[in-house]
C-alpha cells in the first residue's frame, strides 16, 4: 500500500477521532510532511481505450503530524486549461498570483498553504487531461464525478483522516472554473463532502454555453481551441459539438448544430447541479441531496459564468440547511476584444473581504470547528469595483418598481465593437441624485422580442446600462443577455450586476442587435487568426 511508503506509522488498526487536535506528547513520533504522485483506478469506464476502469493521476500531500494524529482532507482539481498541482508545482509555485492571473490559477496555488497548515491535500487531473486516462466528458456525473468519488475512497482507506460524529471523513474541496464544477457534482453524489468552495463555475452548463438557446459562439470556440491546443482527449459527442460550433458560419442557435444540436443539449443537461436540484424537487424521484456547507465565489465581470449561476446554486444549497455564503470580485472568465468588451481583470477581493483568505477561513471553520474564523464574513458580498464591496444578507432579485420600456428597434449590424450605429439606450429612471445609491442584484424583466422578417428568428441582446455624463452608455459589469424572438420572456432574469452610482447617472437598458460574444450572423469566429 502507498500508505506504508508515505507514513511512519500506518497499520490496519489505526484510530481516528471525531475532531482534529494534537495528540498527547507520548502518542508517537513526528511524521514529516510528505508528498507523492500516484495513480488511482476509477470504476468508471475508460471511454477512450475501452477499458473497464480509468487511471486517474493524482498527487497526495500529507502534512507533518504526530503518529496517531488525524487531519482533514482537501480535494483539489484544476481549471479547463490547467492540470493538477504535483510535487514540483507545490514547491516552486507557492506564492499568491497577481490579478493578471486567472482566478482558478490563484486557487490552485492554495494547495501548498493548506498542506503547510496541517491539511492532507489531494490534487488530481480530470479525466482526459494531462496524466489521467479516458476522454473528457465535461463533468459527467457518471464519469468525472465517479472518478472523484474513487479518490475519496482511496483517501479514506489509506490516510489517517479526521472524522465527524457519524464516522465519515472530514472533507473539503477547492478549485476554480472546471475545478469548481467538480465540487458541486461531487457534493451532489457523495455525502462524505462536508464543505465546498466552488469558484467561478456553473450552476447550469447548458445555460452557460447556450444561454436562452443562443450559442455562446466565442466561448465555445475558445474553450474548444484550448482543448485542442492542450491536447485534451475529447469524448466524441463533445468533439462533434466543438467542430460544428467553430466551423459552421451560420450557427447561432442551439438547433443550428445540425448533427449534435439536440444531442449535445441533452448530453449537458445532467452535467450540472441544476439537474440534481430538479431531481431533488421531483417527488417521484427518490434522490435527495444532503446538506453541505458552501462558499460560492463568482466574478462580476465573468461573461461565461455570470453572477446568476452562483445565486442559483447558493439558493438551492441554502435551502438544504448548510452554511452557504457568496462573495464576488472583479475577475472571472473574460474574452478579449473583438469577441467581447475586453473587460480588465480586476481585484479578487470583495471590498475588505479577501476571497482567498475566505476560502482558508471557511475550511478552518467547517473542518476544524473554528467557527470564529468566519467572524465578519457576510452571507453575501457584491463587489462594486476594485475597492468597494456591498455586504448583504441576500442577493436582491427583481424589484418593487415596474418600469415600461417603449418599443425599440435594433438591427443585426449594431455589434459591440463600433460597427453600425451602436446599441440603443432606453433610460428607465431619472438621473441619480446624491452619492449613496447602489445598483445591485439580478434584474427581472417581462419583454416581447419580435423579428421583422417573417419566419426568421431574431435575437435582442440586453444589458443593464448606465449613461454617465456625456459619455456613451456602458453595460454594467459587461454583462449581456440574449433573448430570442420565438421564446416567451415573462419574469425572465437578466444578468446580475453591482455598481456604485454617481450623481447624474441614468440607469436603463442597452439593447444590441448583435453581440460578437454570440457571433454576428455571417461572421464565423476564427481564434487561430484573431488571437
Amino acid at each position: 500500500m502507498l500508505c506504508a511508503a508515505l507514513l511512519a506509522a500506518c497499520d490496519g488498526g489505526r484510530s481516528v477521532t471525531a475532531e482534529v487536535s494534537d495528540p498527547p506528547d507520548d502518542a508517537g513520533q513526528t511524521v514529516a510532511a510528505q508528498a507523492a504522485d500516484l495513480t488511482i483506478e476509477s470504476p468508471a469506464p475508460d471511454n477512450l481505450l475501452g477499458g473497464s476502469t480509468t487511471a486517474i493521476a493524482a498527487t497526495v500531500f500529507i502534512p507533518e503530524h504526530r503518529a496517531g494524529q488525524t487531519y482533514p482532507l482537501i480535494l483539489h482539481s484544476h481549471g479547463w486549461g490547467g492540470s493538477r498541482v504535483d510535487t514540483v508545482d507545490a514547491e516552486t509555485n507557492n506564492q499568491n498570483a497577481d490579478t493578471s492571473t486567472l482566478y482558478s490559477r490563484v486557487v490552485d496555488l492554495e494547495v501548498k498553504p493548506f498542506w503547510d497548515a496541517g491539511y492532507a491535500v489531494i490534487s488530481f487531473d480530470e479525466r482526459g487531461i494531462a496524466d489521467s486516462g479516458g476522454a473528457v466528458r465535461v463533468m459527467d456525473p457518471d464519469y468525472e464525478t465517479v472518478d472523484a468519488m474513487a479518490i475519496l475512497d482511496w483517501a479514506q482507506a489509506n490516510l489517517d483522516l479526521a472524522v465527524d460524529a457519524t464516522g465519515d471523513p472530514l472533507v473539503g474541496t477547492i478549485g476554480g472554473s472546471y475545478g469548481g464544477g467538480f465540487q458541486l457534482l461531487l457534493a451532489a453524489r457523495d455525502a462524505r463532502v462536508d464543505a465546498i468552495t466552488p469558484s467561478a463555475t456553473w450552476y447550469d452548463l447548458n445555460q452557460a454555453l447556450q444561454p436562452g438557446e443562443v450559442l455562446a459562439k466565442a466561448w465555445l470556440s475558445g474553450l474548444c481551441l484550448v482543448a485542442k491546443t492542450d491536447q485534451r482527449r475529447m469524448d466524441a459527442v463533445v468533439q462533434s459539438a466543438c467542430e460544428e460550433a467553430a466551423d459552421l458560419p451560420m450557427t447561432r442557435y442551439s438547433e443550428d448544430l445540425l448533427v449534435s444540436g439536440s444531442a449535445i443539449t441533452e448530453y449537458f443537461r445532467e452535467h450540472s447541479i441544476a439537474a440534481f436540484e430538479r431531481r431533488h424537487r421531483d417527488a417521484a424521484d427518490p434522490y435527495r441531496m444532503h446538506p453541505v456547507h458552501a462558499l460560492f465565489i463568482q466574478g462580476m465581470r465573468d461573461t461565461l459564468f455570470p453572477l446568476n449561476h452562483a445565486v442559483s446554486g447558493a439558493s438551492f444549497l441554502g435551502e438544504l440547511g448548510g452554511d452557504v455564503r457568496l462573495l464576488t470580485h472583479q475577475h472571472g472568465h473574460i474574452l478579449p476584444a473583438p469577441f467581447s468588451t475586453n473587460a480588465p481583470l480586476g481585484s479578487i477581493a470583495c471590498g475588505v473581504h479577501d476571497t482567498i483568505a475566505a476560502i482558508r477561513a471557511f475550511m478552518d471553520a467547517k473542518l476544524r470547528g473554528q467557527e470564529e474564523a468566519l467572524a465578519g464574513l457576510p452571507r453575501v458580498c457584491l463587489s462594486l469595483d476594485d475597492d468597494e464591496g456591498l455586504d448583504l444578507e441576500a442577493v436582491p432579485l427583481g424589484g418593487a418598481v415596474t418600469l415600461t420600456v417603449p418599443p425599440t428597434s435594433v438591427t443585426g449590424l449594431d455589434g459591440n465593437v463600433g460597427a453600425g450605429t451602436g446599441p440603443q439606450f432606453v433610460p428607465l429612471a431619472d438621473p441619480v441624485v446624491g452619492a449613496d445609491q447602489v445598483l445591485a442584484g439580478v434584474p427581472v424583466a417581462s419583454l416581447t422580442v419580435t423579428s421583422d422578417v417573417p419566419g426568421v428568428v431574431g435575437t435582442a441582446f440586453l444589458a443593464v446600462g448606465i449613461q454617465r455624463g456625456e459619455a456613451q452608455p456602458f453595460p454594467v459589469d459587461y454583462q449581456v443577455q440574449p433573448l430570442r424572438s420565438d421564446r416567451a420572456h415573462e419574469n425572465a432574469p437578466l444578468r446580475g450586476v453591482a455598481e456604485r452610482l454617481q450623481p447624474g447617472d441614468r440607469v436603463g437598458l442597452l439593447i444590441y442587435g448583435d453581440f460578437l460574444e454570440f457571433e454576428a450572423a455571417g461572421q464565423p469566429l476564427n481564434f487561430a487568426t484573431n488571437g
